[in-house]
């Protein structure tokens, strides 16, 4: 026989007509993108922690995370922007020797016009109705008893003229939950005092535990959210980044975290990290938790990277974030991205945009600057440029023998040669990452460096050496107007 056959035998004379369908050139589709959330259930929650499990809806995360947890607020966030992508959600346990953040409200003057108050915490609204014949305490004892939605990452709890506030979980996460009167301009009622005292205390984060065991290798998250910040777990997240996006596994993601402090925190935070698939957004001192703005982010930035991880990202609505200051300043944007932090606009509506999303990644071993991995959109390219070579080797080679060379084999025998390996990446790369996806260029460079070997030591081995040059995203334009007076 001159053709490669996989089910008729050679050793055939019974008479009749025999087809095989061979599926293996058909396939065209890809699986559905999955995204990842991190963060922390209450005891309420019905999944175990430690276990990733697939949600289905937001009322389905309130019932396995706990109404009010951190993760069914990020389940929440997400859904809201993103309905497409399949949602995971990997749950901690508040960590036992953990201590929850406390913030409190005194009440120092008595209202002398009837009125409502408008207290907002991580910028969700408490409206307390004020009456002129209350006391103090009173007043106190109405704003704990205000605190009815569940959506609000804190408890309040009234003894004499003052509130206090016990963020539902343990944790750092706590520190940061903003406490303020009037986001929105509204008038708090006539002669009232209030001091309010900014949330803190919280300590003691889950543990990141062996993330390659807790999140397995059955399914590949493409985008990850992290509701956990601290130090130690965006550490622990950088290593398996890292793992995952080298042979043998070739299936990284981007991870997406918020920092909330002023600009010289972010800078000190960001300085010191490397992280070359992991995005930290500056929020500023901005109402919106550090979790759900996470979610928020990789809700926004997953998708269109996800559609075309060449193209700038700037411009993208974080949706449900809410600006009212943040550093607007040209010179302290630029310097946090110089310190690998991310950065935002806010609009004059409070409506907030990425406006520069960038890694952490700023430095070689060597201690030297290093932008290589500057922008998101350079890994997110390299990931996807090796999946499609990835596919396309497999649908060519994957049942072929190995030969160095073509001597003049017959047609139809499933025979794999040098020649036919550099063939395949030369066409892919200007037919598919060039011509059709646009993530490419410099074909002739490419062409020109492209090395292919057929192994010396295993002959059943195929090594090459190519030189892709991925687009980058547009951001600057810079011009120089020289004028004259006359001509």
């Amino acid at each position: 026989m001159t053709m490669a056959f996989d089910y008729i035998p050679a050793a055939l004379r019974y008479p009749g007509v025999y087809i095989e369908i061979d599926s293996s050139q058909a396939s065209l589709g890809a699986d559905i993108p999955a995204a990842l959330l991190v963060g922390q259930k209450l005891s309420a929650g019905t999944a175990p922690a430690g276990e990733v499990v697939r949600i289905t809806s937001v009322f389905d995360a309130q019932q396995k995370f706990g109404a009010g947890s951190m993760l069914a607020q990020m389940a929440a966030r997400y859904r809201a922007v993103d309905e497409f992508f399949d949602v995971y959600v990997l749950p901690y346990a508040d960590n036992g020797a953990g201590v929850a953040a406390t913030g409190t409200i005194t009440v120092t003057a008595v209202a002398t016009v009837d009125g409502t108050l408008s207290l907002y915490v991580a910028g969700k609204l408490i409206s307390v109705g004020i009456t002129s014949a209350m006391t103090t305490a009173q007043i106190a004892t109405a704003i704990a008893a205000a605190f009815t939605d569940l959506d609000i990452p804190v408890t309040a709890a009234a003894v004499a003229s003052v509130v206090t506030l016990t963020c539902r979980h343990k944790g750092t996460c706590g520190n940061n939950i903003d406490i303020r009167l009037n986001l929105y301009g509204e008038i708090k009622p006539t002669g009232l005092g209030l001091t309010l005292a900014a949330m803190t205390g919280g300590t003691g984060d889950p543990a990141p535990g062996n993330l390659p065991v807790l999140i397995g290798s059955n399914r590949r998250y493409r985008y990850v959210a992290l509701g956990i910040n601290d130090a130690a777990t965006l550490a622990a997240w950088h290593t398996e980044s890292q793992r995952r996006y080298q042979p043998p596994v070739q299936a990284g993601f981007r991870a997406f975290t918020t920092h909330r402090g002023d600009a010289a925190a972010a800078m000190a935070f960001g300085e010191t990290k490397n992280y070359e698939h992991i995005c930290d957004l500056s929020l500023e001192i901005n109402p919106t938790t550090t979790w759900e703005g996470a979610a928020m982010l990789a809700a926004a930035a997953g998708p269109q990277i996800y559609n075309n991880p060449v193209e700038s990202l700037e411009g993208v609505l974080l949706t449900g974030m809410i600006g009212v200051t943040y550093h607007d300043d040209f010179p302290t944007a630029n310097s946090l991205l110089f310190k690998g932090m991310s950065v935002m606009e806010v609009g004059t509506d409070g409506s907030c945009y990425i406006k520069s999303l960038i890694t952490m990644h700023q430095y070689k071993p060597d201690g030297s600057e290093d932008d290589a991995y500057l922008d998101i959109n350079a890994p997110e390219v390299m990931d996807r440029i090796r999946e499609t070579q990835i596919a396309a080797a497999k649908k060519a080679f994957t049942g072929t023998a190995a030969a160095e060379t073509n001597e003049g084999y017959k047609p139809g025998l499933r025979i794999t040669t040098k020649d036919s390996v550099t063939s395949l990446l030369l066409s892919h790369y200007q037919n598919v990452l060039v011509r059709e996806y646009g993530w490419c260029q410099k074909y002739a460079y490419y062409k020109a460096n492209l090395f292919v070997e057929q192994d010396p030591d295993n002959p059943s081995r195929f090594n090459f050496r190519d030189t892709p040059v991925p687009l980058s995203p547009f951001k600057i334009l810079a011009g120089r107007a020289q004028f004259v007076k006359r001509v």
